[in-house]
């Protein structure tokens, strides 16, 4: 199922078995001034035709029925033509099968296959048989069809039927309204109105937008954010379909006990066709949020799955949000339960929720946070999240239980992985079967601390950062003084982070008092190397060696200028830059240090590192894989600025901004 064109005016169909209080609610929507004010046009459909054919609706009842449909087609044409001149969205009442007792043994198709053209919503009224036929004898206005409860009934059921079919068939949305004894008017009418509403501004791109908007507010206080995990909901949290339980809770009819495995088996899961699963959704509003908190109750999240969103809690800089093709009630009250509600949902199910979810969502989701300089972290399980997982930094596929996992999530990743993902599997629960040609993660208390873990450090929100930055900054500072400010910079970071990154351990140092007492030094700090990369590393890098006073120092300006064995039983390493840009240059540094030295731990520390720097670059992904490299800055900066001449650091803290052949 495609969305409907573009050009095409939203004309919305308002349908039921004669008596069923059509007339009544159009008369209604067309007091209402605020949709008259957002050009909505109401016509009863019988006054319609009869404006379109000589004679009038008399003359019409006694044509055969191609001529019919010669002036049913013209009074459609009529309504779309006013619609796209004037940027209106109509509502039209009509008929898909109608019965005359008199005349037929059963109800007939009435519909045309320019209703299908026209059409791009239709809103069946299912009112209670029972009150169709007391309005019907209550209402002497009007001469309507002698039918008993039982055949409006069999009418109702049929057309039901029928017009939800067609409507699939010719990718038209559909839903209904149920109407019983006793029901709200004003009620009924309010929900046709939001819907109206609903139908006309809700299309594509305004799905986006409400997608970002709702992406914010899950991201809420982004200050010190650097990390997001995006989790799928159904078969990633826990191993059940929550789509599946919300209508097997229903007991919905035995001819289609699912729905939604209809709709998707038939139409594929195109935005479209989740608005239509979302409409499915609205015909249960009254029930809608009973259901839902019955699922839940019923979900069953992984230990692993719990276990890790409970530290992201813990974790300031990182976020977790769960992006669901599915119900967003259920996984709010799944999260809620279990003491996540630290996690924000992005997910449907209802018209009020603003938006549907789709594979492309996701994967924008993935595009946005990586507008915002963002790592992400994702967790799916279907074909659905696929563009998410192709587009995130770190992919995990969860793989069940074989006899319940996607079928057809094998052929999808193997045609991802030919386009170039890269992804772990999480087998949840452990026992179960792995997939082929994945490297697998075991989702233990390690590997979550690895997947949580700050690989980039910076201090940018600081105040301290501010005070250190400022003189950096300040166009009148440069050679000794600039080289100085470079200096106390790569003290502060060594002393403030690189400690907390390295650890640190006792030793026994003589007390002023007489005998001794506890002093700390870097762990393994004697058995440190200290890089400088020439020439604008080696200011910080004397600050770094005024902290790590043990520590070895070495200039380079390219790994093949360490000397031969000088790197032999080092435990750490600290590569110094002032200034990343790309990052580049360290990987050039970090792939032949990695190939002869696997398991040293590196640590970079630079004055600042552009922000692009780690997202996507073959940096980023070492970030992402070494559990031993870490990158310490002072600042991030979003600014995609290279200096040149008096703005190039390495001229100013030399003294050769006049140099032009560089």
């Amino acid at each position: 199922m495609t969305a409907p064109a573009t050009n095409k005016p939203t004309i919305i169909g308002l349908y039921g078995i004669s008596g069923c209080g059509k007339s009544y609610l159009l008369k209604e929507l067309n007091k209402d001034d605020a949709l008259k004010e957002q050009h909505f046009t109401f016509h009863d459909g019988s006054e319609l035709i009869a404006s379109v054919t000589p004679g009038g609706l008399e003359t019409f009842k006694q044509l055969i029925e191609a001529d019919q449909k010669v002036y049913i087609a013209a009074a459609l044409n009529k309504v779309s033509k006013g619609c796209q001149d004037r940027q209106e969205t109509a509502v039209i009442t009509g008929h898909h099968l109608f019965w005359n007792p008199e005349k037929e043994e059963k109800a007939r198709v009435v519909s045309t296959e320019k209703d299908w053209k026209i059409y791009t919503h239709i809103v069946y009224l299912n009112v209670e048989p029972g009150l169709v036929a007391k309005r019907g004898k209550d209402d002497t206005s009007r001469t309507r069809p002698d039918l008993s409860v039982a055949d409006l009934t069999e009418w109702q059921n049929a057309e039901r039927t029928s017009l939800r079919r067609a409507c699939r068939e010719n990718k038209v949305l559909y839903t209904s309204i149920d109407v019983h004894t006793g029901s709200d008017d004003n009620i009924i009418l309010l929900r046709l109105k939001n819907m109206l509403k609903d139908f006309r501004q809700h299309t594509e791109a305004a799905n986006i937008s409400a997608i970002d908007a709702a992406l914010e507010t899950a991201l809420h206080n982004q200050d010190g954010l650097e990390k997001v995990l995006l989790l799928d909901g159904d078969k990633t949290l826990a191993p059940c379909d929550t789509g599946s339980m919300f209508w097997k809770v229903l007991k919905a009819n035995e001819t289609n006990p699912d729905p939604l495995k209809e709709l998707f088996t038939g139409q594929g899961y195109s935005y479209a066709s989740f608005r239509q699963a979302t409409l499915l959704y609205e015909e249960k509003a009254s029930i809608f949020d009973v259901v839902c908190d019955d699922v839940a109750d019923e979900v069953e999240m992984y230990p692993e799955m719990i276990a890790l969103l409970d530290r992201v809690a813990k974790e300031t800089h990182t976020r977790a949000v769960v992006v669901t093709c599915g119900l967003r009630r259920v996984w709010e009250s799944v999260l809620k339960r279990n003491n996540l509600s630290h996690v924000s949902v992005i997910g449907g199910g209802r018209l009020a929720d603003g938006y549907v979810v789709t594979g492309e969502v996701k994967g924008h989701i993935v595009d946005k946070l990586h507008d915002k300089k963002l790592r992400v972290l994702a967790f799916g399980d279907s074909p659905l999240d696929i563009d998410m997982l192709a587009k995130a930094n770190q992919a995990f596929v969860v793989v069940g239980d074989k006899a319940s996992r996607s079928k057809s999530m094998d052929e999808a990743l193997a045609t991802a992985t030919v386009k170039g993902l890269s992804a772990h599997q999480v087998i949840l629960p452990a026992t179960a079967e792995p997939r082929a040609n994945l490297a697998r993660l075991d989702l233990d208390d390690d590997a979550i601390k690895f997947l949580l873990r700050r690989s980039f450090i910076h201090a940018t929100p600081k105040n301290a950062r501010k005070l250190l930055q400022t003189p950096t900054r300040d166009s009148k500072v440069a050679s000794h003084d600039l080289r100085k400010a470079h200096e106390r910079m790569g003290f502060y970071l060594a002393t403030e982070y690189v400690s907390a990154v390295l650890d640190v351990e006792e030793y026994a140092i003589p007390h002023v008092q007489g005998g001794n007492t506890d002093g700390y030094r870097y762990l393994n700090e004697a058995s440190t190397l200290i890089v400088p990369l020439m020439r604008g590393g080696e200011p910080m890098a004397f600050g770094v060696s005024k902290a790590l006073k043990l520590a070895s120092f070495a200039h380079a300006r390219a790994y093949s200028d360490i000397k031969k064995g000088l790197l032999d039983g080092k435990q750490t390493i600290i590569l110094v830059d002032s200034v990343i840009n790309s990052g580049k240059s360290i990987m050039e540094f970090m792939t032949p240090l990695r190939a002869k030295y696997p398991d040293v731990r590196v640590v970079v520390m630079a004055g600042v590192v552009q922000a692009n720097a780690v997202i996507d670059t073959a940096l980023g992904e070492q970030l992402d894989i070494d559990a031993n490299f870490t990158l310490v800055a002072l600042r991030k900066s979003d600014n995609a600025f290279k200096g040149s001449g008096v703005t190039d650091t390495g001229d100013r803290l030399f003294n050769t901004t006049y140099l032009v052949d560089k």
